[in-house]
């Protein structure tokens, strides 16, 4: 079950306001996040938000424009460390067979440890304005560019065998939105899953023994 967080007027006041405006902002998205998932995005109104907050609507458009905004600024703020550590792995110095599996590890265990969150956003995510959708598909390009990264370099190294890199990538990180959606259902742990999805992944790119050399 999730901790019911405190209403903005209950919360005790910090030393600054940098510490206050960082600990409303999280007040408001656990409460929104909560009626997005009973009444979904189009049912909820910013005014149901700020009664659950315990404070009035202005106080809400203080910190969000609407809810698209809202909402949008909400997966900025979740994945802002997930894409950086992406970022990493893509570009660091060790081979594209360990750099695969770390990512495939890390998004599996980030998926699943906010799967709340995720299956609100992809279920409500085409209500998103059109100037936040626009910023949602330059982010979601340049993941799909570091993975792509990985597998030229494992093609072009001879690591990977012979495949088209474009549907490899959108197949792993097909593979990889789901995982929140199901890893609940299966009867192991979050670890064990990402570990079972890297080795399969990786597994089934990997030139066999005899194999000519990749071409990307």
């Amino acid at each position: 079950m999730t901790r019911k967080t405190a209403t903005i007027k209950e919360m005790p006041k910090p030393a600054n306001g940098g510490e206050r405006a960082d600990e409303v902002r999280r007040v408001i998205y656990e409460r929104a996040l909560a009626l997005f998932e009973t009444k979904g995005f189009a049912g909820t109104s910013m005014n149901e938000i700020a009664s659950a907050c315990g404070v009035s609507k202005p106080a809400i458009y203080h910190y969000f424009r609407n809810k698209s905004h809202l909402l949008e600024t909400l997966y900025a703020d979740i994945t802002r460390n997930f894409f950086d550590a992406i970022q990493n792995i893509a570009f660091d110095t060790g081979g594209p067979e360990e750099r695969l599996r770390r990512l495939i590890r890390y998004q599996s265990l980030y998926n699943i440890s906010h799967r709340r969150f995720l299956t609100v956003f992809w279920r409500e995510r085409h209500v998103i304005e059109q100037e936040d959708r626009r910023n949602l598909a330059e982010r979601e390009r340049e993941f799909e560019g570091w993975v792509r990264r990985i597998l030229v370099d494992g093609c072009a190294a001879g690591i990977f065998r012979e495949v088209e890199v474009d549907v490899a990538t959108f197949g792993i990180l097909g593979m990889l939105s789901a995982v929140h959606r199901w890893s609940p259902y299966v009867g192991q742990s979050p670890e064990a899953v990402a570990e079972t999805l890297s080795d399969m992944i990786v597994r089934g790119l990997l030139r066999e023994p005899g194999e000519g050399a990749a071409v990307p």
